[in-house]
């Protein structure tokens, strides 16, 4: 019997051309479909995704546990009075980084402590990626912590203590409000951008600062 037997041999037509059927014409096309989709689709995808965190668009669709400030309002220039160094916090020191910003009242009070701490609690949690987000304190006031709760809160930047100076940010805070139920005793979200992005009450901490937060530092490259 010969080696060739039992072998499928391709038809061929009167020139000797071998045949293809249209299976394997369908085929063949469906293969470099695939091929084209393997390759392509993941560069398309990705360019896509690129565009949209070099822009710091972000979709948040229903994930976001806080009350979203939409669209994210950017700040203008300001300037306050850091305590301590008693040098100027301005909008750059609002950009490249993602702040958390509470914005108590007129001082800070045992309940204002207790927030800081959620707030300090909430990017403790956040592990490595919590060096890309920053705490600030708007007071009218120097509030006067005691050197235990300044260690508590190292890293904390407590800024303000100038009413007119004041007075213009948070108007700025109002101003991207508009239309927003007003509220007091807020924490806020600014992204690296200096976009005022979200705001929080402080029963919403730890866990859906923390949640938010997470979410927001895992799908974005800025900050």
């Amino acid at each position: 019997m010969s080696s060739t037997d039992g072998i499928n041999k391709p038809e061929r037509d009167a020139n000797g051309e071998i045949i293809i059927s249209e299976a394997a014409r369908a085929a063949s096309r469906k293969k470099l479909v695939w091929i084209f989709a393997l390759f392509f689709l993941p560069l398309f995808f990705a360019t896509i995704w690129f565009q949209i965190v070099q822009s710091g668009s972000i979709s948040w669709g229903t994930k976001s546990r806080g009350e979203l400030i939409s669209p994210a309002v950017p700040f203008v220039e300001f300037s306050l009075n850091e305590a301590g160094t008693n040098e100027a916090f301005g909008l750059d020191d609002v950009r490249g980084k993602w702040t958390i910003l509470y914005v108590p009242g007129a001082s800070c009070n045992v309940d204002c402590e207790a927030t800081l701490a959620d707030i300090r609690q909430a990017r403790l949690a956040l592990n490595h990626r919590m060096l890309r987000v920053q705490r600030v304190l708007l007071v009218e006031q120097d509030p006067g912590f005691s050197a235990e709760m300044l260690d508590a809160q190292l890293g904390l930047r407590i800024v303000g203590s100038n009413a007119e100076a004041n007075a213009a940010f948070t108007g700025q805070i109002s101003a991207a409000e508009a239309g927003m139920d007003a509220k007091t005793n807020v924490i806020y979200l600014i992204d690296p951008n200096g976009n005022l992005m979200m705001r929080y009450l402080p029963d919403q901490l730890p866990g859906p600062l923390f949640k938010d937060l997470k979410h927001l530092l895992k799908v974005s490259r800025i900050g």
